[in-house]
C-alpha cells in the first residue's frame, strides 16, 4: 500500500503502481508543486517512507518582445511568451491601457497612443526580463478642407466646417482671437476627420474672424452678419373703444430688437399704471387699461424712419344716478355731506354746484370720489348757503336741497 501525507494512493494515470517479485515501484507523471510530500509503502507490519521535493524551473522567456514604429492614434500591441505560466502581480488596467494574461503569453495594449508613449517597455517575469523599444511619431496633419467666409442676416444659424486628414485630432474654435466655449447657442462637436460650429439667431455683434486651430495647422474665415432691415410690417389700426374697456394697440416690425416709441399726438407714450408697453418678437403693443374719453385721439409709432398712426375713438358708457342725493339740514358752522353713486365708475369729469354757482375744492369744500360714488363735504357752512346742490356727470344728475340752521 502505497500512501502520501498519511492519505493511501489509488492507480491513476497521474500515480502508477506496479511489483516485479519482491520490488514495488510508485511512478508519479507529470510532476508539479502539489506533489511535494512525504510517500510511504506499508506491507503487513513493515514501512518506509521518502520525502519527495519539487522545484519550479526557472522561467524563461520563449518569445521576446519585438521593437514597434507606429503612428499616433493607433493601438500599440505588446506580446511576449513565457516558458511557463508565472502568477506575478498584474498591473490594474487604465482608461486607455490593457495589461492581461492568455495562458503564458502576456500582453500589454495603449489605445489611441500618443507620442509620449514612446519609451523602453519592459516585461519583468521575475528570473528574467525580456524589452523593447516603441517609437510613435505624428501622422503629417493637413487641412483638406477649409473654413469658409459667410455672409448672412442676423437670426439665421451660422455654420463652419473643416476637415483634417487624420481622424480623432482635437481642435479649437476662436472668435477674435478669443477661444470660443459651447452655450445654448453655440454647438461644436466632431465626426471623425471633420470639425463643426455652430452658431444659432446670430446678431450683427457676432461678426469678426472665425478661426480653427489643429496642432501646427490653422483655418480662418470672416463670419458678417447683417442687420436685419428696420420697418413696419403691420401697422396700427383705427379702433372704436367703449369708455373703461381695455384698449389694444398693436402693430409687427420687421426686426425684433429694433426699439420704438409710442406718441398720442407729439407726447412720448411711457409705461404707467394705465398705460403698458409690450414687445414679443416682431410683434409691439400699448395697453391702455380702463380707456377714458379723454385717451381718445391720435396715436402713432415710430420705429427708424418709419412711422404708423391710428385713430382711438371712445364712447361714452350710458349713465345714470342709481342712489340719488338726499337734503340735508344742518346747524351753521356744522359740516354737511352730501353723497350719491352713479351706475358705472367712469372716468369723466365731475360737476358740483350750490344755487347754480359752481363748487371747487378748496379748505372749506373737498370733493371725493371712490369707484362709482361721489362726495361732497361742505366743512363750514352758514345760513347764507340755503339752498339746491347739484350733482351733475355726463348727462347723469342728482339734487338734494341744503338747509343750514342759525344756532
Amino acid at each position: 500500500m502505497w500512501m502520501r501525507n498519511g492519505i493511501q494512493l489509488k492507480q491513476t494515470n497521474h500515480f502508477r503502481m506496479s511489483a516485479k517479485g519482491k520490488v514495488h515501484s510508485l511512478t508519479v507523471s507529470n510532476l508539479s508543486i502539489e506533489d511535494t510530500g512525504t510517500f510511504m509503502f506499508c506491507v503487513e507490519r513493515q514501512k518506509t517512507s521518502a520525502r519527495l521535493v519539487v522545484k519550479e524551473p526557472p522561467v524563461t522567456i520563449v518569445r521576446k518582445l519585438q521593437d514597434q514604429r507606429v503612428s499616433d492614434g493607433a493601438v500599440i500591441s505588446i506580446e511576449c511568451e513565457l516558458s511557463r505560466h508565472n502568477n506575478g502581480t498584474e498591473i490594474k488596467p487604465s482608461k486607455d491601457l490593457r495589461i492581461y494574461a492568455m495562458g503564458r503569453k502576456r500582453f500589454l495594449q495603449i489605445l489611441k497612443c500618443n507620442v509620449v508613449d514612446s519609451g523602453i517597455y519592459t516585461c519583468d517575469a521575475g528570473d528574467t526580463t525580456t524589452s523593447c523599444n516603441v517609437e510613435v511619431y505624428e501622422r503629417e496633419l493637413l487641412i483638406t478642407q477649409g473654413l469658409n467666409d459667410l455672409d448672412i442676416q442676423e437670426d439665421q444659424n451660422a455654420v463652419f466646417i473643416c476637415e483634417l486628414t487624420v481622424e480623432d485630432i482635437p481642435g479649437e474654435w476662436y472668435k477674435n482671437g478669443e477661444r470660443i466655449q459651447p452655450t445654448s447657442t453655440v454647438k461644436i462637436r466632431q465626426e471623425g476627420t471633420k470639425h463643426f460650429l455652430l452658431m444659432c439667431n446670430v446678431r450683427p455683434e457676432d461678426s469678426g474672424e472665425i478661426k480653427f486651430i489643429a496642432r501646427r495647422v490653422e483655418s480662418v474665415a470672416y463670419l458678417d452678419v447683417e442687420e436685419l432691415p428696420v420697418n413696419i410690417v403691420k401697422p396700427l389700426e383705427d379702433k372704436t373703444a367703449l369708455e373703461m374697456s381695455r384698449v389694444i394697440l398693436d402693430c409687427t416690425v420687421s426686426n425684433p430688437r429694433c426699439s420704438i416709441r409710442w406718441y398720442k399726438g407729439c407726447t412720448v407714450i411711457l409705461p404707467s399704471e394705465r398705460f403698458e408697453i409690450c414687445s414679443e418678437g416682431g410683434y409691439r403693443k400699448l395697453i391702455i387699461q380702463q380707456v377714458a374719453l379723454d385717451d381718445a385721439g391720435t396715436y402713432s409709432v415710430q420705429v427708424g424712419e418709419y412711422s404708423c398712426s391710428a385713430k382711438l375713438t371712445v364712447e361714452a358708457q350710458p349713465l345714470s344716478v342709481v342712489r340719488e342725493l338726499v337734503d340735508v339740514e344742518v346747524t351753521a358752522p356744522d359740516e354737511a355731506r352730501f353723497e350719491c353713486e352713479v351706475s358705472a365708475p367712469v372716468v369723466r369729469t365731475t360737476e358740483w354746484s350750490l344755487n347754480g354757482e359752481r363748487l371747487k375744492s378748496s379748505s372749506c369744500i373737498r370733493v371725493e370720489k371712490m369707484g362709482a360714488v361721489h362726495r361732497l363735504i361742505l366743512k363750514q357752512t352758514s345760513t347764507d348757503m340755503s339752498g339746491a346742490i347739484e350733482f351733475t356727470c355726463g348727462k347723469a344728475k342728482s339734487r338734494a336741497q341744503l338747509q343750514v340752521l342759525s344756532k
